[in-house]
């Protein structure tokens, strides 16, 4: 009787010991959706505005954003290895903003993926002017937030800019701010097209 238990045992163990790591993997697994998205808010978000839409939401810590790069960069390669055939959609406001695009800036040939940039800092000029990353001395901020372009290479990029948000257009005055123009943005990442590019300038 001990032995035929001892034998059913090791039976057990071999057939739930490869199973077990496979269900643990699925567990934590993201979905294959189709189209999945991450996204970025401002510095210091434990709640961010794209919370409802998102199917991951990155928070970090204003003063260190090479975090939230670092973070992106893992959420981005390991769903695209669960998930080959999704599309991928990357969407950033203020801060957050700056960080998508000094991703994408580093990955000009992430395939089947697109950006959307709201109140992007980095926002290089035209129409209006560029993003307070502009401004002189911004240098010493550092990467990835110092500098403005519009360096995207293959990633279909829309960057929208309201002309009276001081963060995206470095012209315009503080009273835009004040008055909301930074938070006077479409959140819902679901209102613009997977390949949407360009800029919109309003």
């Amino acid at each position: 009787m001990g032995r035929a238990m001892a034998l059913l045992a090791a039976l057990l163990m071999n057939i739930l010991i490869p199973i077990a790591p496979a269900m643990i993997s699925q567990a934590g697994a993201d979905s294959c959706v189709g189209t999945w998205t991450i996204g970025i808010g401002g510095g210091d978000n434990v709640e961010s505005a794209f919370t409802p839409y998102a199917d991951r939401v990155i928070t970090y810590s204003s003063v260190a954003p090479v975090s939230a790069i670092d973070e992106l960069d893992l959420l981005f390669w390991s769903h695209r290895a669960e998930c080959p055939g999704d599309h991928i959609r990357l969407i950033g406001h203020s801060q957050g903003a700056a960080i998508v695009h000094a991703w994408i800036t580093a990955h000009p040939n992430a395939a089947n993926a697109n950006a959307i940039l709201l109140a992007d800092p980095k926002r290089a000029p035209g129409p209006g002017g560029g993003g307070v990353s502009a401004t002189p001395g911004n240098s010493l901020v550092g990467y990835p937030l110092a500098g403005v372009d519009d360096w995207f290479g293959n990633v279909p990029v829309l960057t929208v800019c309201n002309h009276d948000d001081p963060i995206c257009d470095a012209s315009a005055t503080w009273r835009g701010y004040a008055e909301g123009a930074h938070l006077r943005y479409d959140f819902d990442v679901n209102d613009y097209g997977n390949w949407d590019s360009g800029v919109w300038y309003r």
